[in-house]
């Protein structure tokens, strides 16, 4: 069982190397003690040149607390900043973002695999939001539930009757104090 965090700036040079021929922008690339079910993700900024919008990748952020819960596992972290390497490749070189058919076919010439690149089957045990807050529409009653909390700035409408949307917090058992509305 390996603990020890792995260099991922050192990794992120090895694989640049190895499957982008050093193409890519010497960006940050850090480990993120907020992100929990989420392996990875790229950053882009946003820039409007002469009208038209252009992307370019500014960080790849790592999991810290995903990978520690799977040991650090080298194969799952090398897997995951891949994905993260080929987003700021194409948004780089094409601005191309997302998970296109060109970004499948990069990851599939990549790991050998053709498989769906988007998803991961990491262990996330004790990583999920413990709160789950659940819509409750004037006129239709429980619409749905959500993971995040709603914002506060912010009004929810159903989607059926356009009726403003309270939120119940399905973790407290204080039947007083857990709605609210946005």
């Amino acid at each position: 069982m390996n603990n020890d965090r792995p260099d991922i700036k050192n990794l992120f040079k090895t694989l640049n190397q190895k499957h982008f021929g050093n193409k890519i922008n010497d960006i940050p690339v850090l480990w993120n003690n907020r992100m929990r079910t989420t392996a990875g993700r790229c950053v882009y900024a946003r820039k409007r040149i002469n009208g038209l919008v252009d992307y370019i990748p500014t960080k790849i952020e790592m999991s810290d607390k995903l990978f520690r819960n799977n040991n650090y596992d080298i194969e799952k972290i090398t897997r995951t900043l891949t994905h993260e390497m080929v987003h700021a490749y194409l948004v780089q070189e094409f601005n191309e973002r997302g998970h296109t058919a060109m970004f499948h076919r990069m990851m599939t010439n990549i790991t050998g695999e053709v498989i769906n690149h988007r998803c991961h089957n990491y262990n996330v045990d004790g990583l999920r939001n413990k709160h789950r807050y659940e819509a409750i529409c004037p006129v239709h009653g429980s619409i749905g539930t959500r993971n995040k909390r709603p914002m506060i700035n912010r009004v929810y409408k159903c989607t059926q009757c356009n009726s403003v949307v309270e939120f119940k917090d399905m973790k407290s058992n204080n039947n007083n104090n857990n709605f609210w509305s946005i």
